[in-house]
């Protein structure tokens, strides 16, 4: 991928009088059609053996985070006596909301609050907040994003590294498409990488140029033949 340089001045206000290291890289301005690479099925891995059985029963919500926790994981390893607890606070804590809105007693309201507590806690320990923000299923925008990103005409000069860039980057613009403003700043700085703006493309020092059309090619001809049957007739 080009490297980053100082913005060029146009020519009537260049001042240094050295030849600049990197030289603007020239693409045509057409939409790349080579072999782009597909995202993966889901942002997270979500292959592998199907979630154990927990070993207590469990409610729905309780359920429902031990069997998402399990297929989101991927090769992260699980601490599956915790993750079970906190599906049982789950539970304990659907239970204890729907006697809190039935009764309004004061006692269970407080024991609700310890319980929101328990389980903020154990999503920090066991990392979960953090893997929520990636969601299950390639958001739309997302899927319009890897599109347009995937055929910009300066991608003819991507290398495998670069196309695993772009792919990781996907996962981050999944996350920020899902609501998760936190990853906006690492999606702006790898958009930048991969010069997804005009102004990004000036800072790697790539330069899109017209496509060569026929028309200018036969207009040239013409001309040059014009020009030596006008240049024939003087000497005549």
């Amino acid at each position: 991928m080009p490297v980053t340089g100082r913005k060029p001045k146009p020519e009537g206000q260049r001042r240094n009088r050295v030849k600049p290291t990197y030289q603007w890289v020239e693409v045509v301005d057409e939409p790349y059609s080579g072999e782009v690479p597909e995202l993966p099925a889901q942002p997270r891995c979500s292959d592998g053996p199907p979630p154990p059985a927990p070993s207590r029963p469990l409610g729905r919500m309780g359920t429902a985070l031990w069997e998402r926790t399990w297929r989101t994981a991927g090769s992260v390893p699980v601490d599956a006596e915790a993750l079970l607890v906190l599906c049982e606070q789950m539970d304990e804590r659907v239970a204890l909301r729907v006697k809190v809105l039935q009764e309004g007693d004061w006692r269970t309201r407080a024991a609700l609050r310890a319980v929101d507590q328990q389980v903020v806690a154990g999503l920090n320990a066991l990392g979960l907040v953090a893997s929520r923000s990636i969601p299950p299923e390639w958001p739309e925008e997302t899927l319009r994003w890897w599109d347009e990103v995937s055929r910009m005409p300066h991608c003819v000069l991507w290398t495998p590294s670069d196309w695993q860039f772009a792919l990781d980057t996907a996962r981050v613009a999944a996350a920020f498409h899902a609501g998760d403003v936190r990853v906006a700043t690492e999606l702006r700085q790898r958009e930048r990488i991969l010069g997804t703006t005009a102004d990004a493309r000036r800072d790697l020092r790539i330069r899109y140029t017209e496509p060569p059309s026929e028309t200018s090619e036969s207009a040239t001809v013409t001309a040059m033949d014009a020009y030596r049957r006008m240049a024939a007739g003087e000497h005549a």
